[in-house]
């Protein structure tokens, strides 16, 4: 059965704040198994927040609780050395690169170079790479999604997915059907929820091939290059303001919205190779942050199928 873990990015507004105190109420709340989210990689090698490896691992040791994954954003950008040092102190194994910005299929294969590269590095150092997707990995060059050209063009050995159903659900596809597609290659599942009531469409890119290819000119995602990396993962207050009218309304606390959660649970144990099923908010209409992910994990204690155990 997967374990349930908790991404710090559900948290990020409390993290900001006060990273330790946040972390204690996490663990408080039952979270036993933990994705760090370090979207501050040009500036800072651990968690994105400056707490040193030492003390975070100590805080979560104090409620039995342990780091099991890492975002790194933008990996690219990142001192890896660093990372890697900082991650093996937690304990942890496991190096996700969270996101990419794709313009050209030449460009596509230089990255599944890079990524081949990386993941080298990492397990030569008793670690395992991995590629998490959006919804725009589900662009197509030549007849495939970018995400196909990635699993195709890299070795297994070297890089893992950490599927999010939520985003493969939004670009128009079914999570299940795509966990049973990359099968064994995931070893990591990101998992979100839908609103009922949602304000924004579920499907961000098209139903027809032809809305799916990515033509000249183009780019889909972000990279280290981008203001939110320059800006230590942070969102202007523009930003922050249009995306609260609707592109946020897409999120809801995890299990009370229309994803067929049990039915990508039961995927994710028979066809995958995944570990821990991660829950991630991205935004929330409730008072906290906190309250947020307390409220998720009362409705995911509602499936079948799942250890809740570290």
């Amino acid at each position: 059965m997967v374990k349930v873990g908790l991404i710090l990015y559900s948290v990020r507004q409390e993290m900001e704040k006060d990273p330790i105190g946040t972390v204690e109420k996490v663990g408080q709340l039952g979270y036993r198994n933990i994705e760090v989210c370090n979207h501050n990689a040009i500036n800072d090698a651990g968690c994105g927040f400056g707490v040193d490896a030492e003390t975070l691992k100590h805080t979560f040791d104090k409620f039995g609780s342990k780091v099991v994954s890492a975002h790194i954003f933008p990996m690219e950008k990142a001192d890896i050395k660093a990372v890697l040092q900082y991650n093996r102190v937690l304990g942890n194994k496991n190096i996700v690169n969270p996101m990419g910005r794709f313009t050209t299929y030449d460009d596509l294969m230089r990255q599944c170079e890079s990524f081949n590269r990386m993941g080298k590095v990492c397990r030569e150092e008793g670690m395992v790479y991995f590629y998490h997707n959006h919804d725009h990995e589900f662009r197509t060059f030549n007849g495939k999604s970018i995400l196909d050209h990635i699993v195709e063009n890299t070795d297994p050995d070297y890089l893992s997915l950490e599927l999010d159903t939520f985003w493969t659900m939004r670009a128009g596809l079914c999570p299940i059907g795509q966990l049973k597609h990359f099968g064994k290659r995931v070893k990591l599942v990101h998992q979100k929820d839908f609103a009922w009531d949602s304000m924004a469409p579920i499907n961000t890119i098209g139903i027809t091939p032809e809305e799916r290819i990515m033509r000249e000119g183009e780019a889909a995602g972000i990279d280290g290059d981008s203001d939110y990396a320059k800006k230590g993962g942070s969102f202007s207050e523009e930003e922050i303001r249009r995306n609260r009218r609707i592109y946020n309304t897409a999120f809801t606390e995890i299990g009370t919205g229309i994803m067929p959660i049990q039915a990508i649970i039961d995927a994710a144990n028979e066809h995958t190779s995944a570990e821990y099923i991660i829950l991630e908010q991205d935004a929330t209409r409730m008072p906290s942050q906190i309250a947020s992910v307390e409220k998720s994990m009362e409705a995911f204690k509602s499936f079948q199928g799942l250890d809740w155990n570290v």
